[in-house]
């Protein structure tokens, strides 16, 4: 029994996450409002807010009527919420809040693994960088955050199987707020496998946790179709649309990707050897990450305990082989109190707070044909670039879209209709006049808009960044 007055000797503190995640969560705030997706999010929460959940598509004419997926209904409930109670700001802030967090457990997955702080944060700041490309106002950003947090109960059940019993309610919130939980539930079953070969006496307990959160997957309005649309997303994504293409390695987050890729690789051939715990929980992502660049991020977190652990042996090995001899201190630091961590919670959040309360709240609209709205023909028959979907479907809810970023009640007719518009296809006369297509809202350098302009079909608005063509004899 410990003494009165006594001070209790703590093995982890949340100071420095917490710090970490204030200082990126308000950072975040300097970015404006301007994710493509985030509007046709923001219409279909308002849509199951005041209406209830839809599910056949409202907002197009290509596929209206036709079923939709109702896999983000709760991430798109919560961003339609933060919109309705303080605006655009309300955006920014949510944001800013699931920036926090998530570099908060990225940090905090570090630390379970290294208990030296600057080496810690060192190890988590790729996947800090990475997930940048992932901080948008979409339920995306839930999921990544979800993800986060599983990466780190699962590094924290390693030795304490127990906390597996909180795997299935993250699972359970997580897949109602973004089809990401597959990945989750995939993660988790491998790492319990690992589990019941390490652990005979958590062999009930590894089987029951998998059983369970299966079972929680179906606790959603979508029943088992919730498994469609997760394994149709990554069994056969869209490559038409940059974020499903695999990853390009000339771009930022490519360049990041690939960094993260060979310190991995290098801290496996110069470290110690990796246990099947590493493998299990970096292996798996590894190769969901390469089949799409939405999914890059996911492999950087789950990399980030592993690097924090083994990449310092692996730097001191390439050091040595130079000549040069490195040694870290071998000592960890004091522990902060609880009280510390509470007051270092208080001040991060309230600087998040303070940050998305005076952030610029007014998205950025110069990417879309803002002048174009007054001149959209209200009714069906508008072909809009793919871009612009979920902007038409927030700001002209008169002029049903062609497609938007919803994107798989699409797959099929519709998109192969739209590639063979925006590519000009042998036959894109055809599908103009068999979809009655009665205008187009092109961007001007597309092929299909540089053909209609040598057809000189008329113009009705245009500008640096759009044009409204009117197709001729459309009825």
């Amino acid at each position: 029994m410990d003494r009165p007055g006594a001070t209790v000797t703590r093995a982890f503190s949340w100071s420095l996450p917490l710090f970490a995640g204030g200082i990126f969560g308000a950072l975040s705030t300097l970015a404006t409002i301007g994710d493509p997706d985030l509007f046709w999010h923001l219409a279909q929460g308002r849509q199951t807010v005041t209406e209830g959940l839809a599910r056949v598509d409202s907002f197009s004419w290509s596929v209206n009527g036709l079923p939709v997926l109702t896999d983000q209904w709760l991430g798109q409930a919560i961003w339609y919420e933060a919109y309705a109670a303080l605006g655009w700001n309300g955006i920014i802030l949510l944001r800013a809040l699931l920036v926090a967090a998530t570099v908060t457990l990225i940090v905090a997955a570090a630390l379970t693994a290294q208990r030296r702080p600057i080496v810690a944060v060192v190890a988590a700041l790729p996947a800090i960088g990475l997930s940048r490309f992932a901080w948008t106002e979409r339920p995306q950003l839930m999921g990544l955050l979800c993800f986060a947090a599983l990466i780190l109960l699962l590094r924290a059940s390693a030795e304490r199987p127990r906390l597996l019993m909180a795997v299935p309610v993250l699972i359970v919130v997580w897949a109602n707020l973004h089809a990401s939980f597959a990945l989750g539930l995939g993660v988790t079953a491998i790492f319990c496998g690992e589990l019941w070969l390490r652990r005979p006496d958590a062999r009930a307990l590894a089987v029951g946790v998998v059983a369970v959160s299966i079972a929680a997957t179906l606790l959603t309005p979508s029943g088992v179709s919730i498994w469609t649309s997760a394994s149709g997303h990554f069994l056969s994504p869209p490559r038409v649309i940059q974020e499903e293409g695999v990853p390009d390695v000339t771009q930022p987050y490519g360049m990041v990707f690939a960094f993260v890729l060979l310190a991995v690789l290098s801290t496996a051939m110069l470290s110690r050897p990796t246990v099947l715990r590493d493998v299990a929980l970096i292996v798996p992502v590894l190769f969901v990450s390469m089949t799409a660049a939405r999914h890059t991020p996911f492999f950087a977190v789950a990399s980030v305990p592993y690097l924090a652990g083994h990449a310092p042996e692996a730097i001191s090995a390439i050091a040595s082989r130079l000549g040069i001899n490195v040694r870290l201190p071998a000592f960890a630091p004091r522990v902060p109190s609880l009280r510390i961590d509470l007051a270092t919670a208080a001040i991060a959040l309230a600087v998040v707070i303070a940050a998305g309360f005076i952030a610029r709240g007014e998205p950025n609209l110069s990417p879309y044909p803002s002048g174009a709205l007054s001149s959209l023909p209200p009714g069906p028959g508008v072909v809009n670039d793919y871009d612009w979907g979920g902007f038409l479907i927030w700001y002209a809810p008169a002029t049903p879209v062609f497609i938007d970023g919803r994107l798989f009640p699409y797959t099929g007719d519709a998109l192969r209709d739209y590639e063979t518009l925006v590519s000009l296809g042998p036959t894109w006369r055809d599908v103009l006049a068999r979809r009655g297509a009665r205008a187009l809202l092109v961007k001007p350098g597309s092929p299909v808009a540089v053909r209609a302009r040598d057809l000189r079909w008329p113009i009705v608005t245009e500008s640096a960044t759009y044009v409204l063509f009117i197709v001729p004899n459309s009825r």
